[in-house]
């Protein structure tokens, strides 16, 4: 086997046309070469023994359902001990957490916290239990976020703490408390942040969700050369990764027509890409995003 990080190659002969086939993959999972001269991968029904993530841990907010679900399993297939973070979500993210320990026993614990209501001390609360439950933290993926509609001659106070509360205050204060923890381990963040944050969406009134995300992007770069070079902070910002549950069929339509790649992503890209981000073969990437949309991002 030959492999650097998530890159790996390997070659076979092909006795019929005699020819040498070099074969590459891009996988996070090992590829070993058999005698036959055929690829195979190892690892498919379970992290690799001894793989780049074991013995490390990740605190994943948000993580009981859609993007964050998805990302938490990507992350426990790839060895990680996971923190399971939640608000609402209490019954999914405890059966996330079964799903998980049945896999491979004692890798993945709940947290509940509001992190919408009394930020600094419920961020502080939140990585002092994650610290708790092994003794270190590799990996903040600030994914937790709220969504909807505030037109101007509409928005509220209340909408406006609601929103940045939980979109850019709650990862700020969640980023302080864990830096001590992430420069131990020379670990690294990676924020959920949006395409919106960089090219607001005409066609919804989404000015103050936007700015949220703008704020995170703006945070993972200052706090990239703030938290150098023990620290990697870096962003994913999807476009429809998963639509909204509440989103009509007509604006699901008006935006795939404008997404060059024509379709909607299933979540799981979008956890891919925290993972290639938090692995070895992006050690050299901070203050960075990946866009994960379609190609969306531009033809807003």
């Amino acid at each position: 086997m030959l492999e650097r990080g998530a890159f790996t190659w390997g070659y076979r002969y092909n006795r019929r046309v005699h020819c040498l086939v070099i074969q590459i993959s891009l996988s996070l999972l090992p590829i070993h070469l058999k005698e036959d001269g055929e690829l195979q991968e190892q690892g498919s029904g379970g992290p690799p023994e001894g793989g780049w993530g074991c013995g490390r841990v990740a605190l994943v907010t948000g993580a009981g359902v859609r993007l964050g679900r998805k990302i938490a399993s990507a992350l426990h297939r790839q060895g990680y001990k996971v923190v399971l973070h939640c608000c609402a979500s209490i019954t999914k993210t405890q059966e996330l957490a079964q799903e998980l320990n049945t896999t491979r026993k004692d890798s993945a614990h709940m947290v509940q916290v509001d992190l919408s209501k009394d930020v600094v001390t419920g961020t502080a609360r939140l990585i002092e239990e994650t610290v708790g439950c092994w003794g270190r933290l590799d990996l903040l993926v600030n994914n937790a976020a709220c969504f909807f509609a505030t037109p101007i001659l509409e928005a509220t106070s209340d909408q406006w703490d609601a929103i940045m509360n939980l979109n850019a205050k709650a990862p700020y204060f969640l980023m302080q408390a864990a830096a001590p923890h992430l420069t131990c381990s020379e670990g690294s963040v990676v924020n959920i942040t949006d395409i919106q944050g960089e090219r607001p969406y005409i066609g919804k009134s989404l000015n103050i969700y936007c700015m949220s995300k703008a704020a995170l992007i703006m945070a993972t770069k200052s706090l990239a050369l703030e938290l150098a070079p023990k620290v990697r902070v870096n962003y994913v910002h999807p476009g429809a990764a998963m639509w909204p549950e509440d989103m009509e069929t007509e604006a699901r339509k008006e935006w795939l027509s404008k997404t060059p790649l024509g379709v909607v992503g299933s979540g799981d890209e979008v956890a891919e890409a925290v993972v290639f981000l938090a692995s070895p073969s992006a050690s050299y990437m901070t203050g960075s995003g990946i866009s994960v949309c379609g190609g969306r991002s531009i033809h807003l």
